[in-house]
């Protein structure tokens, strides 16, 4: 464990622009694609990026909170979204693994180019907002980085059909959120809150991503039964 702290902070302090293109991509492929087995792991290294960062304004100890969170948040998800797809496969719909193998390549270049002018112009405003409206702090590179993911996780939110999809947009942002406010208050207080806040928030979200699949599985032994009391009523007429 102690290696691995020291780690932390050789990297906070020597690697700020690897960290800072990590994070700019593990936004912009969590904005452009709604398939959770892209997305979460591209959530862990965004995860392990913020975590990286935070070791430059508090101890490197308390920075490795964050990653460990964010590896059981994702496999939290995983679970649900996994249970997800299996009932969806049973109602015959497709599934995550499904998207990736047959990929529709008729309507995806369109969504994803869509996509991808939005996620530039939500980087350029990030961009913006940190040279316009500066954060209070020394800490300039964790500024950048809190407006790209609150702005990346408000966009997702806004945008994204599934549960899921929203819960990860909200989790970018209790992470930009710390980044954000952690320069103010180095204290493991703070972290530890804001850990617990996540685990609590990934556990509403894989209810919810359980609770859309069971809706799902309710409709289509709904809709048979509703045919069949149709066909009673015209074959009575």
């Amino acid at each position: 464990m102690s290696d691995l702290i020291i780690l932390f902070e050789r990297l906070a302090q020597q690697a700020l622009a690897p960290l800072l293109i990590a994070l700019v991509a593990s936004a912009a492929v969590v904005s452009l694609f709604r398939n959770w087995r892209i997305t979460l792991p591209a959530l862990i290294v965004q995860y392990v990026a913020v975590g990286i960062l935070l070791a430059r304004v508090i101890q490197p100890g308390i920075a490795l909170v964050k990653p460990l969170v964010g590896i059981i948040v994702c496999v939290t998800l995983s679970i649900a979204a996994q249970r997800a797809d299996n009932e969806r496969a049973e109602n015959g719909e497709q599934t995550a693994s499904q998207r990736i193998e047959e990929v529709n390549w008729r309507s995806v270049p369109a969504q994803l180019l869509l996509r991808a002018v939005a996620v530039l112009l939500v980087l350029v405003v990030a961009f913006g907002a940190t040279v316009r409206f500066p954060l209070p702090g020394s800490a300039r590179e964790l500024a950048l980085g809190a407006y790209i993911l609150v702005v990346c996780g408000l966009f997702i939110a806004a945008t994204a059909p599934e549960g899921l999809n929203i819960g990860t947009g909200i989790l970018m942002m209790l992470s930009g959120f710390e980044l954000g406010y952690m320069p103010l208050e180095p204290s493991i207080s703070v972290s530890v809150l804001i850990g617990l806040t996540t685990l609590v928030v990934a556990v509403a979200i894989a209810y919810f991503t359980l609770a859309d699949a069971d809706a799902l599985r309710d409709t289509f032994q709904i809709a048979p039964a509703y045919a069949l009391d149709q066909g009673d009523l015209d074959e009575e007429d």
